[in-house]
């Protein structure tokens, strides 16, 4: 039976052998360069700007390195996001849907091998298959970000959370799983296709959008009005949730809405557009000890930000490995279900 499977999927398993050895190729070479380019200009750039070189601090090489090499960076993203849904679009979709389409399933039942075998022996090939297709897909995505990590400490950010760490890993098996899910329920190829990118559609939004910012109770923070001010008491690598300005009873104030400032701050703000030529974006966020950030902080309007902090990363992604572990036992229960019961 290992034989068969084998032999009936193997150009399968070959076409996505052969892309991952290209992409790997692409990311390793790709990602070293990125990351000794990295280390030199660390290595040679100032703490504090110097006369002959105003723009070489270490703290702005995240805006000057790599400013060209957009092409690559959406390469390696594009993939470690698309990877885990291609292989449940042609690997686990077809896997039953074109058996019933064709009617093989019932050739292979009628035969001496039994509907638990034949299912079992496709499950573990398929599963096996994305998990190994998965975990190298997730050490190259991991292993190229490191510059980017370093650089920008942005790894919490949706979108990019999704492509390194656990996630490319889990979720090839995730999608993998709903892809044969979906083809012995509908029973047509195209259809489970279909319903299967959905379904990835549908949870990388809701996932990232809504429902992983509550795995843990973010940290709030306030601060009074002044540039900078709440940005200082937010770590580097923080997911920032939300960043508002509040006024004495917690209502969110928009601070370009005129209206519904205060009388006096806003009369400053006419003053200083009418005698003084200041724009009133420059007024209203200017520099410290703008007279419109202290009318401000004396009406008590302060700012407010909500984050999930940068050592929270892991939990994150153990939590949401959970959840979609979960789900994916679930849909490979279901899975043994329709076949063997349903159609019983």
């Amino acid at each position: 039976m290992n034989w068969f499977v084998f032999r009936q999927h193997r150009k399968t398993f070959m076409i996505f052998g052969i892309l991952l050895i290209a992409f790997a190729i692409f990311a390793i070479v790709s990602g070293n360069y990125f990351w000794h380019t990295y280390q030199h200009a660390l290595a040679t750039c100032h703490d504090f700007a110097t006369p002959t070189d105003p723009q070489g601090t270490c703290d702005t090489l995240g805006n000057t390195l790599f400013q060209g090499d957009g092409a690559i960076v959406d390469t390696i993203v594009l993939t470690g996001f698309g990877a885990p849904l291609l292989v449940g679009l042609f690997l686990g979709a077809p896997l039953f849907a074109r058996e019933y389409e064709e009617n093989t399933n019932k050739l292979v039942w009628t035969q001496s091998i039994s509907r638990r075998k034949w299912l079992t022996t496709k499950l573990l090939w398929a599963l096996g298959f994305a998990a190994l297709y998965g975990l190298i897909l997730t050490l190259l995505t991991t292993h190229w970000f490191r510059t980017d990590n370093a650089l920008n400490h942005d790894r919490f950010d949706t979108g990019l959370f999704d492509i390194q760490g656990l996630m490319p890993f889990i979720y090839t098996i995730f999608f993998t799983a709903v892809g044969f899910t979906m083809g012995v329920w509908w029973r047509k190829t195209l259809v489970a296709l279909g319903v299967t990118l959905a379904i990835f559609v549908l949870a990388m939004a809701s996932f990232g959008q809504w429902i992983r910012p509550h795995y843990m109770a973010p940290i709030t923070v306030t601060a009074p009005m002044g540039p900078n001010a709440i940005n200082n008491k937010i770590p580097t690598g923080a997911w920032i949730l939300t960043k508002d300005i509040v006024d004495k009873n917690g209502k969110t104030f928009d601070s370009f809405d005129l209206q519904n400032m205060p009388a006096q701050c806003r009369a400053i703000i006419e003053d200083a557009k009418n005698g003084n030529g200041i724009h009133v974006k420059a007024a209203v966020g200017g520099p410290g000890g703008d007279p419109i950030d202290n009318c401000l902080n004396h009406a008590g309007y302060h700012q407010m930000a909500t984050y999930q902090p940068p050592y929270r990363y892991w939990d994150f992604q153990r939590i949401e490995a959970g959840i979609f572990l979960g789900m994916t036992a679930v849909a490979v229960g279901a899975t043994y279900w329709l076949v063997l019961k349903r159609d019983a």
